[in-house]
């Protein structure tokens, strides 16, 4: 993996919204008291022995829930964090808003929601496809754009299930094999010639350990 980017991808710390189960999607959602708790425990662990990587580049979703999650964790590094609105969550449209395990079968606008239909329509959303390839677009021109560099980057529970089937090649009607936490740690590595390497997955252990301000 010659002048491969490494990136270390970061689910925003958990909202209101995430506790009570609806479809974000482009709504501006904050984080509640759980989440900026999860924010600040990712910093811990980014400042520990456990965490032993120079990080060049620190990179978020423009929605507050990723930049706020980023801000909070990403304090103690002597760098600017970058917004890019290509690394929003899927864009849900109508659905927003909406407990998204009570939509499945219903009626919602012109379309009946089939949620395990990779091609479920979306009013003034996304389908998934067309959000798969803005996220594999998106990480393909940040590995280009940073070759060789160890890139943190904190975005969606969605960007982050459709990077790891890019770098798994798991389809997207596949089921996915565990959870995406809140402020779950997850790595992945690009080359130059675009060939996406699963390198770690799922790290949650940081969520369970004291805080820095919790044994200072």
């Amino acid at each position: 993996m010659t002048n491969a980017t490494r990136f270390w991808l970061i689910r925003h710390g958990e909202t209101q919204w995430n506790a009570e189960r609806r479809l974000q999607g482009w709504l501006d959602i904050p984080l509640n008291t759980v989440g900026l708790e999860q924010a600040r425990r990712v910093s811990s662990h980014l400042q520990s022995a456990d965490f032993d990587v120079d990080i060049d580049v620190v990179i978020s979703s423009d929605l507050g829930r990723a930049y706020e999650t980023a801000r909070i964790a990403a304090a103690h590094l002597p760098l600017p964090i970058m917004r890019d609105k290509q690394l929003r969550e899927r864009c849900y449209g109508i659905y927003e808003g909406r407990d998204w395990a009570m939509l499945e079968g219903e009626q919602v606008g012109s379309h009946y929601v089939n949620f395990r239909d990779p091609a479920q329509e979306v009013e003034d959303g996304e389908t998934l496809p067309e959000f798969a390839t803005r996220i594999a677009r998106a990480f393909e021109r940040l590995a280009q754009e940073h070759p060789g560099r160890n890139v943190l980057v904190f975005s969606h529970g969605g960007v982050i299930d459709i990077a790891w089937r890019q770098a798994a090649g798991v389809g997207l009607s596949a089921p996915r094999n565990g959870p995406i936490l809140n402020a779950s740690i997850n790595c992945l590595a690009i080359d130059i010639d675009r060939k996406w390497h699963l390198l770690d997955w799922g790290l949650g252990s940081h969520l369970h350990a004291p805080a820095l301000d919790d044994v200072l």
